[in-house]
C-alpha cells in the first residue's frame, strides 16, 4: 500500500500528541479530505487547522486547495506561530 507522511509542528503537535503520523494514500486527497483525515484522527486539531498552512516536501501550498497528496509525499502541518 502506498503511504503519506503528516509532520506536526508547533501547537498542531500538541494537539495531536504526535509528531508524525502515517495515512495510506488515495487519488482524491486534496488539503479539504486531508483536513477531515486529520481531524478524524485527532479531534483537537479542528480549530488549529482552520488557520494552519501545508507544506507538501518543504514546499508551501497555495491556500486555493488546488493540490493534492501523491504517495511518499511529506506533508507538513505549520500553524500561525509568534515570537519575539
Amino acid at each position: 500500500m502506498s503511504q503519506f507522511t503528516v509532520l506536526y509542528f508547533a501547537s498542531a503537535k500538541d494537539a495531536s500528541k504526535a509528531e508524525v503520523d502515517k495515512f495510506e494514500w488515495s487519488s482524491d486527497i486534496n488539503a479539504q479530505v486531508l483536513t477531515r483525515l486529520l481531524v478524524e484522527r485527532h479531534p483537537a486539531l479542528a480549530p488549529i487547522l482552520k488557520t494552519s498552512m501545508f507544506a507538501v516536501n518543504m514546499e508551501y501550498m497555495d491556500q486555493d486547495q488546488s493540490w493534492t497528496v501523491q504517495p511518499g509525499d511529506e506533508v507538513a502541518v505549520i500553524p500561525p506561530v509568534s515570537g519575539g
